[in-house]
């Protein structure tokens, strides 16, 4: 059993009672006011809502699940092993999960980890369709990885790179900043590959060994950051302030860290459509594909994207 201290991703807090509360009918929408609680929302507990999102729409189970057996061979080299933040849609209610789970199918493993503020707390993780299946049930819609498996969670695997685009920031600038941080991130020796969100923004990955800290993850992610937002201090911020971020693209390396996640590859997400996070390759990027281009339901042949594999190995794979 692995014990570590869990530090969680900051979000806003103080849930107002006046906020409207998706429909029970799938895919779920805002509807009556009434049907809000003081214990909770349409019957979840407040305690189990991380962050409440009240514009979201879920696809059914039946979809989900029709879903995940299409996709899952492609999916497990890049979601299985990892702990997973979840996004569930229960009693007409779509919110990051946290606190005590539903019952757990056997094909969902547990991972417990001492929480800093004192007790017990799991995080799950799967290995198998099955596993996939399993998170279906437990009325899971998105799927947000940790940057590090269960193997070694103290160590990340992969940093992510997120391009969070405000209010007047077009796609082709997205895509020519892309290409601008890749081409830093060669420069530093690391290969990155890039991956559609379904949401407006875009992800890089990189591989990385299993060296560094979650810490010192960070603090190079926001160094590399810091070096992409100095080439345009006018199109760029590494501010997360709304104020700071109206006609910029927000480079976000706070993905990283230790209990911080991103959505994972082939992760539906809850938004109109059902999009789903696609990776992709350089080339389709370049062609201009969007970020909401698959969906759940739409046949797509997203490009086959390797393993991630270590610096070492990507090095070696260069010289042959």
């Amino acid at each position: 059993m692995t014990v570590a201290v869990v530090l969680r991703e900051a979000v806003f807090k103080g849930l107002r009672d006046d906020l409207a509360l998706p429909a029970v009918h799938a895919p779920a929408t805002v509807t009556d006011r009434s049907e809000l609680s003081r214990e909770g929302r349409g019957g979840v507990p407040r305690e189990n809502i991380l962050q409440l999102l009240p514009h979201a729409v879920a696809p059914t189970k039946d979809q989900l699940a029709a879903y995940w057996r299409k996709v899952a061979k492609r999916a497990l080299p890049l979601l299985d092993r990892r702990p997973l933040k979840l996004v569930r849609h229960t009693r007409g209610t779509i919110f990051y999960h946290k606190g005590p789970l539903p019952p757990i199918p056997n094909a969902v493993h547990q991972l417990h980890i001492a929480k800093r503020e004192g007790g017990e707390g799991v995080r799950v993780w799967v290995d198998s369709l099955a596993g996939f299946l399993g998170l279906v049930e437990m009325d899971v819609v998105e799927l947000h990885p940790w940057a590090a498996t269960v193997d070694d969670i103290e160590h990340p695997d992969r940093l992510v790179f997120d391009l969070d685009p405000g209010a007047g920031i077009d796609w082709q600038f997205i895509v020519e900043t892309a290409f601008k941080l890749r081409d830093l991130l060669q420069a530093e020796g690391l290969d990155s590959w890039p991956k559609l969100t379904g949401g407006k923004g875009l992800h890089l990955m990189v591989a990385i060994e299993r060296r560094m800290t979650h810490d010192a993850a960070r603090s190079y992610s926001k160094r590399m950051a810091q070096r992409l937002a100095a080439t345009s201090p006018s199109r760029y911020t590494i501010s997360s302030a709304p104020a700071q971020r109206n006609g910029r693209i927000y480079v976000d390396y706070l993905r990283n860290g230790r209990g911080n996640t991103a959505i994972g590859a082939y992760s539906p997400r809850a938004h109109p459509g059902f999009p789903i996070a696609a990776p992709v390759s350089w080339q389709q990027i370049e062609q201009g594909i969007k970020p909401d281009a698959f969906t759940i339901s739409h046949p797509f042949r997203p490009a086959p994207i390797p393993v991630l594999s270590t610096a070492s190995e990507q090095r070696r794979e260069r010289k042959h």
